[in-house]
């Protein structure tokens, strides 16, 4: 199973080619993942109201470009599940819909409001990250 968001592509990303500049597959993904956590009812408008899961660091980001995106107009971003750790979780995503533009995984560390330390995910978070991985 996976999470699909269509992203809003702008002329303002596009670089001088014409096409999404590089930089900003890292902002739709983003916003995909972003999406699927206020799907999941877990939205907010101040950083104080966040969910404790949803005080995360990005640890890894690796992206591969494959094909160009060249105009505005809705992108899907597709999120998976790949594993989970006690404070780590690796998610999976594809931009595209029949030609894939961009994969890739992006690494997440579940972290203290507080101090900034590490600190394991909730049986809310596992339970959710189990159910995206079927």
């Amino acid at each position: 199973m996976s999470f699909s968001w269509d992203s809003q592509v702008y002329f303002d990303e596009l670089d001088l080619n014409g096409t999404l500049h590089n930089a900003r597959f890292a902002l739709h993904v983003e916003r995909a993942q972003s999406a699927l956590f206020e799907r999941l009812g877990k939205q907010w408008t101040r950083f104080a109201d966040r969910d404790p899961d949803l005080h995360y660091v990005v640890r890894e980001l690796h992206v591969e470009f494959l094909n160009a995106v060249t105009g505005p107009g809705p992108m899907r971003v597709e999120i998976t599940a790949d594993k989970i750790g006690t404070t780590s979780a690796v998610y999976g995503f594809r931009c595209g819909d029949e030609t894939t533009y961009a994969h890739g995984h992006r690494v997440i560390v579940k972290v203290d409001r507080e101090t900034g330390r590490p600190v394991p995910w909730s049986p809310w978070y596992r339970e959710m990250f189990a159910e995206l991985q079927r």
